[in-house]
């Protein structure tokens, strides 16, 4: 017997501010620090902010920027262990659930997604006169952001501005600046080589205040950051055109310290982001001049000016006025860009989807699995992803998104490992496949606990595809699980367990489950099931306890990940 239930979802809140750097992480995008683990960076996409911190006007949201390996990587792992399904590999040992974000940097927000049903398709609805108006809108190109539709011109920053304080061993520079309407968001890193390290095993610097490396190393980077100063509202104003000559402070604002940069480099990094609210939206001018940002006690300020973007009508126009090129499947186009640096190419990728709710990733990896990745080829030789440490071409805003746009798709960045000598060429850009992200939660759904196996057929409806729950297992004897008692200590139990088979299905696209989150109903909370993958990637069931005597298990899914294999190539030619 199956049963449906109604459920009421509730959005997912940020957190507070957080006081101990070592325990938190600002997760600035999907990407904000996405290379560093990877050599992918990937900014939000439609549909939502990235998760983390967000401050009051002159406040900070202060965290340590250690990411996932691309800002995509699921997250949580259970204490248990993974004991494998029935039948299966149960390759990947892991537990817990895909949590993480997805390509937009997004944790998720719960949503109502209707009764199961067993059509998993969906159907393009007819263009309303919104979308045509949509339609209508050119695309503005920022290098550094991604695409934009609006009915007012967006400015992004002219050229970098960078400033050596020899007297204070630091270099600071403004990376990014935006600017739409009357809202304008500004990024910049801080390079401090004076930052030491502290041998493992010694005496924090400072309580609640220091970060711990890989190594066992302390680092506390709050003193030379001058904190004080941030914390007072004292740390960043903006002067120019219209606004008073002390200038203004933002209306948010953050900052982060990288210590990944610092493991790699042996400088600390630090990130600073702001958004701030002008008087007036500028007039329809080309250039944007005469605006300064003062930073902390720097006695020289960072001045800068903005630029109008170019606009395009069709995306094959941009993509050749650019130097990139585009393929398209299904509605959705890629447009890659390639730069040589020193470390390889480095390729950007600008997303145009018909769809923008349906928000989709370029590069998700399940987790502890191997996967099929994006490569470039050239003269026979295929080079992979560049992993690195960290990575030091950051160059675009990952907290902060322009709030008042029609349409946006933020820019997806990574590199790949190319030999210097063997940059001077072109390149064939392979995308093996994309993964559709969902957010929303499902309705509940109630599953009789058979006394063997028994064969289902139940829909889990998502935009993007369909969790097919195609058959149930009673797991014979007590299975182990780890458990938390009442003191809050984790102990090893018995308790009897079913197994859930699961697959993706589409009607017109052959998708591959690459990420679920499945909780069982209990004493009016949520417990997490566990999963299990093959050997391809592919995430197979859940293994879900339950109590004795229970005759049925109620459970719930959410953030589905769907693969589709279908590939994207392109051409480059890398630019100097």
């Amino acid at each position: 017997m199956i049963k449906i239930e109604q459920c009421m979802c509730i959005p997912l809140e940020r957190g507070g501010l957080a006081m101990k750097i070592r325990s938190i992480t600002v997760l600035i995008i999907a990407g904000l620090l996405s290379a560093l683990l990877s050599g992918c960076q990937t900014g939000p996409g439609a549909g939502g902010e990235a998760p983390g911190n967000a401050s009051g006007a002159g406040s900070s949201a202060v965290g340590e920027m250690n990411g996932a390996d691309d800002g995509e990587r699921p997250g949580g792992v259970d204490a248990d262990g993974n004991a494998g399904a029935p039948g299966g590999t149960g390759a990947d040992g892991n537990a817990g659930a895909p949590g993480g974000t997805g390509a937009d940097g997004n944790a998720g927000v719960p949503g109502s997604s209707g009764a199961a049903a067993s059509n998993a398709g969906t159907q393009k609805q007819p263009e309303s006169a919104e979308d045509a108006a949509l339609s209508a809108l050119p695309f503005q190109f920022l290098r550094t952001y991604g695409l934009v539709k609006s009915e007012y011109p967006v400015y992004e920053l002219e050229s970098t501005v960078q400033l050596e304080f020899p007297q204070k061993e630091k270099t600071l520079a403004l990376t990014s600046a935006l600017c739409h309407k009357q809202e304008l968001t500004v990024s910049a890193t801080l390079i401090d080589p004076s930052v030491e390290a502290l041998p493992p095993g010694s005496e924090p610097p400072d309580a609640g205040k220091y970060i711990t490396l890989t190594d066992g190393r302390l680092l506390n980077p709050e003193e030379k950051y001058q904190s004080e100063l941030w914390s007072s509202d004292e740390g960043l104003f903006l002067t120019g055109p219209g606004l008073p000559e002390d200038g203004i402070k933002p209306v948010e604002s953050m900052y982060g310290a990288d210590s990944q940069y610092f493991e790699a480099y042996g400088s600390m990094r630090y990130c600073i982001e702001a958004r701030f609210q002008l008087p007036a939206a500028p007039t329809d001018e080309k250039t944007l001049s005469g605006y300064a940002l003062r930073v902390l006690d720097f006695e020289q300020p960072l001045e800068f000016s903005l630029k109008s973007t170019p606009e395009y009508e069709t995306l094959e126009e941009l993509a050749a006025a650019e130097h990139g090129s585009l393929d398209t499947h299904d509605g959705i186009t890629i447009i890659s860009m390639g730069e040589q640096v020193e470390d390889g190419i480095l390729v950007s990728w600008y997303v145009y989807d018909e769809t923008p709710d349906c928000p989709f990733s370029i590069h998700y990896v399940p987790p502890l699995q191997e996967i099929a990745m994006s490569t470039i080829s050239s003269g026979g030789n295929e080079y992979p992803i560049k992993q690195m440490k960290a990575n030091p071409y950051w160059d675009n805003p990952g907290f902060y998104r322009l709030s008042d746009l029609k349409w946006d798709s933020r820019r997806f960045r990574c590199m790949f490992d190319v030999p210097a000598d063997q940059q001077n060429t072109a390149f064939q850009v392979n995308i093996p496949g994309i993964t559709f992200s969902g957010h929303e939660e499902s309705t509940p759904v109630t599953l009789t606990i058979p006394n063997d196996y028994e064969e289902l057929n139940v829909d889990i409806p998502w935009e993007e595809g369909s969790v097919r729950i195609i058959g149930i297992k009673k797991l014979q004897g007590p299975q182990t699980v780890g458990a938390t008692d009442a003191a809050g200590e984790l102990k090893v139990v018995d308790k009897p367990a079913v197994y859930i088979y699961v697959k993706a299905v589409h009607e017109d696209k052959d998708l591959i489950l690459r990420g679920l989150l499945c909780e069982r109903k209990r004493y009016g909370g949520w417990e997490r099931g566990r999963y299990d993958y093959d050997g391809n990637g592919t995430l197979t069931g859940f293994r879900v306890f339950y109590e004795e005597g229970d005759t049925e298990v109620t459970l719930k899914f959410h953030l589905a990940r769907f693969y589709w294999e279908q590939p994207f190539v392109m051409e480059i030619v890398p630019e100097k």
